[in-house]
C-alpha cells in the first residue's frame, strides 16, 4: 500500500505562464466574474446621484423649509423645539438637522443638497445590502434597485427640502431595519434585534409613517419567514420571536403615546373626515393617477403651479399602467403561491400610511374643489416606493436560505419570452422615468424664490439696525402663504436673516420715521399709503389750522375708502411729546406723538370725508398731509437694492 503525501507536502508547481503579466481583458474578466453585480449596482447608483444632483440644482427652498429654518434660528436645541407639531406631523429628526444647518450656513442650497445626496447614497447602499440579504447575490436584484433609483415618485419629495430630508432618511431606516431584522431571524443575534429597534426609532423620528414600519416588518416575517398559512404563521412568529416583538412593540407604543400627547397639546387631533365621495375620489386618484403610473415610470405629464407640480398622466397611459399592474400581480400570483401576500402588504401600506392620515387629518376632503389635487400630489406616495420594491422582490423571487416551497409553476413562460418581456418593461420604465422627471423639472421653476432670498439678503445687509418693516404675506415664489396662516409671513422667511437688523410690524401703530416694505422681488422700498389723501393745504400754509386744540383735515372727495381695515398715515411736527385723539369713520383712537418732525401710523376702519385730530397734551402741534388706504411701496423713491439679484 502506498501512502500519498499530504497536499501541503507536495512540491509546488508553477503555472507555465505565471510570470507573464495579466492582460487588461483577463484582469477585467476576473474582476467581473467575482464582482460584476456589485460593480453594476455601483455604476447605477453613481449615475443616478449625478442625475439627481443636476435635478436638485434646478430647485430651491420653498414653503415649510423657511418655517424650519426660522424656528431653528430663533430657538435653542430644546425639547419644545424638537417636539413641535408642524401641520399635524411630529418631526424631531428634521428639526434637529435644520438647527445644525441653520448655524452652519443658513439658506445654503448647496449644503442641504449635499446632505440630501449623502443620505440618498446611504439609502441606495442599504437597499443593495437588503436585497442581497433577502434574495442572495443574484443579477435579478438589480431590477428592484433600478426601480428605486429612477422612480419619479420620489423626485417631488426629494427636491422639497423639508419633505426630502424626511423621505430619504425614512427610506434608509426602512431598508436597514428590515435588513437587521432578517439577519436576526437567521442568526438569533440580539445585536441585530437592537439594530433593528434603533433603525425603527430613526424612521419614527424622521417621519410619522415610521409608526407603521414595525407592523410591516411583522407582516414580512409572518408571510415569508415562517411556514404555514398566514394566520398560523403570524401566531408562530409571535411565539418564536416574541423578544423582538416586545422590543419593537414597546418602542412603537411609547412613540405613539408621545405623538398623541403632542398632537392633543397643540389641538391638532383630527376632528372631521371628508365626505364619502371626496374620500373615494382621493383614494382612486392617488392610486390610479399617482402611484400606479409612477411605479411604471410615470406620470409623464404634470400640472405645474410654479414651484411644484401635480401628476396628470394622459388617460391612455394611465389605463395602460393599470392594466400592466394588474398583469404583474396576476402573473406573480399564478407563478408563486404566496406572491399575493406581498401585494396585500403593499396595499395595506398605501391604505394605512398614505391614505388614512389624509382622510382623517385633512379637512381639504370636505371641499370638492381641492379633493382632486390631493389625489394628484405624489408627495403622499413617495414613501411607498421603498415598500413597493421590497414587495416586488418578495412576489417574484424566493427568500435566500429558505426552501422555494411556494412555487406553483417552474416555467411560467417558456424560452426567451420572459427575459424579453422583462427587458421591454424595464426599458419603458427607464425611458418613462427620465422623461417624467425632466418634464417635472420643466414644469417648475425656483428662479423667483432664489432671487427673492438673494435680493432680500442684500437689502437686509444694507439697512441700518432697527429699521421697521411691514410684515406682509410672503410672495408665492417662496410659499403658498395663505395655507400657512401665521407661518406664511415675510418675517418667517426673511426674519432669520435679519435678526437684530429689522423690527417687524403687522399693523403700523404709532410713530415710525422710515417705514419700509418688501416687494415680491425681494427689494426693500419706503412705504406709502395708497388710497384717499388730504386736500391741498391752504395757500402758503404748512399746517392745517388748529381751533381750540382741534385740527380738522378734509379728505379729497374724488376718491373714497370703505369698510377696511386701512392704515392712516399722518405727517406732523410737535414741539413736545403728547397724546392725541384721532377720529375717522365714526371711531376715535388714541395715539402718542413723539416730539419733532415725524410720521405716525394708525389702524383705522370705515370711511369718512375728514380726519379730526384733537391734542390732549401740552405743546404745539402742526399736522400736515394725511392719507388713508393700503400700504404699498413708494415707487417715486429708490429701493434697496436698485435691481433684484439674479435667480
Amino acid at each position: 500500500m502506498t501512502i500519498e503525501p499530504h497536499r501541503d507536502t507536495l512540491p509546488a508547481t508553477r503555472h507555465p505562464h505565471a510570470d507573464e503579466p495579466m492582460t487588461w481583458p483577463e484582469f477585467s474578466a476576473r474582476v467581473l466574474r467575482g464582482n460584476g453585480i456589485s460593480l453594476a449596482a455601483y455604476v447605477l447608483i453613481a449615475a443616478q446621484l449625478v442625475w439627481k444632483a443636476c435635478v436638485l440644482r434646478h430647485f430651491y427652498f420653498w414653503q415649510d423649509d423657511f418655517t424650519y429654518f426660522d424656528r431653528a434660528a430663533h430657538m435653542g436645541f430644546t425639547w419644545n423645539y424638537l417636539m413641535f407639531v408642524q401641520s399635524g406631523h411630529l418631526d424631531p429628526g428634521p428639526f434637529a438637522l435644520a438647527w445644525v444647518m441653520a448655524r452652519v450656513s443658513e439658506y445654503n442650497w448647496t449644503l442641504v443638497s449635499v446632505v440630501l445626496l449623502a443620505i440618498l447614497l446611504a439609502s441606495c447602499l442599504a437597499l443593495l445590502r437588503l436585497l442581497r440579504t433577502l434574495f442572495g447575490n443574484r443579477p435579478a436584484i438589480l431590477i428592484p434597485l433600478l426601480i428605486y433609483l429612477l422612480c419619479p415618485l420620489t423626485i417631488p419629495d426629494l427636491v422639497w427640502w423639508s419633505n426630502g430630508i424626511e423621505g430619504v432618511t425614512f427610506m434608509l431606516a426602512a431598508f436597514m431595519a428590515l435588513d437587521a431584522h432578517v439577519r436576526y431571524l437567521r442568526t438569533g443575534n440580539l445585536r441585530q434585534m437592537v439594530a433593528t429597534a434603533a433603525w425603527l426609532l430613526v424612521s419614527m423620528l424622521f417621519s410619522d409613517k415610521g409608526l407603521l414600519l414595525p407592523l410591516f416588518v411583522f407582516g414580512v416575517t409572518a408571510a415569508y419567514f415562517v411556514e404555514g398559512s398566514w394566520l398560523k404563521a403570524a401566531l408562530r412568529s409571535v411565539a418564536r420571536y416574541w423578544k423582538a416583538w416586545v422590543v419593537y412593540g414597546g418602542l412603537l407604543a411609547a412613540y405613539a403615546v408621545l405623538f398623541a400627547i403632542r398632537l392633543s397639546s397643540r389641538g391638532a387631533l383630527p376632528t372631521k373626515v371628508g365626505t364619502p365621495h371626496g374620500v373615494g375620489t382621493f383614494m382612486y386618484d392617488l392610486f390610479a393617477d399617482s402611484f400606479v403610473p409612477g411605479a411604471f415610470g410615470g406620470p409623464w405629464r404634470w400640472f405645474g403651479n410654479g414651484i411644484d407640480a401635480f401628476a396628470t398622466p394622459p388617460a391612455a397611459l394611465m389605463r395602460l399602467a393599470l392594466l400592466a399592474a394588474a398583469a404583474v400581480v396576476l402573473v406573480t400570483i399564478w407563478y408563486r403561491r404566496y406572491a399575493w401576500r406581498a401585494w396585500v402588504l403593499l396595499a395595506l401600506w398605501l391604505l394605512g400610511a398614505d391614505m388614512a392620515p389624509i382622510i382623517i387629518g385633512r379637512t381639504d376632503l370636505l371641499d370638492p374643489a381641492l379633493t382632486a389635487f390631493l389625489g394628484l400630489d405624489t408627495h403622499y406616495v413617495a414613501d411607498a416606493v421603498p415598500i413597493f420594491v421590497i414587495c416586488l422582490g418578495l412576489a417574484i423571487w424566493p427568500v435566500a436560505g429558505r426552501p422555494d416551497y411556494y412555487v406553483r409553476h417552474q416555467r411560467p413562460v417558456r424560452g426567451q419570452v420572459a427575459p424579453m418581456m422583462t427587458g421591454f418593461v424595464l426599458a419603458a420604465f427607464v425611458f418613462g422615468s427620465i422623461y417624467s422627471v425632466q418634464t417635472y423639472v420643466g414644469s417648475t421653476t425656483s428662479a423667483p424664490g432664489r432671487s427673492f432670498i438673494a435680493t432680500a439678503e442684500e437689502a437686509v445687509a444694507s439697512v441700518p439696525a432697527g429699521t421697521t418693516v411691514l410684515d406682509q404675506l410672503a410672495p408665492p415664489s417662496v410659499m403658498a402663504s395663505l395655507l400657512l396662516g401665521q407661518g406664511g409671513y415675510e418675517s418667517q422667511v426673511i426674519g432669520s436673516m435679519a435678526v437684530g437688523k429689522i423690527h417687524w410690524v403687522r399693523e403700523p401703530d404709532g410713530v415710525i420715521p422710515n417705514l419700509k416694505v418688501f416687494t415680491t422681488d425681494g427689494r426693500l422700498w419706503p412705504a406709502a399709503v395708497v388710497g384717499v389723501y388730504s386736500k391741498p393745504l391752504p395757500r402758503k400754509a404748512v399746517c392745517w389750522p388748529s381751533v381750540g386744540g382741534t385740527i380738522t383735515v378734509p379728505l379729497d372727495s374724488t376718491a373714497t375708502v370703505t369698510n377696511g381695515p386701512w392704515t392712516l398715515r399722518m405727517s406732523y411736527i410737535a414741539s413736545a411729546g403728547q397724546g392725541v385723539s384721532v377720529f375717522f369713520g365714526g371711531r376715535s383712537a388714541q395715539l402718542y406723538l413723539r416730539g419733532g418732525e415725524n410720521t405716525a401710523y394708525l389702524p383705522v376702519e370705515g370711511s369718512g370725508s375728514q380726519v379730526i385730530v384733537t391734542s390732549t397734551g401740552p405743546g404745539a402741534l402742526c399736522v400736515g398731509n394725511i392719507a388713508v388706504g393700503g400700504l404699498f411701496q413708494n415707487k417715486s423713491d429708490i429701493p434697496i437694492p436698485a435691481v433684484p439679484a439674479p435667480g
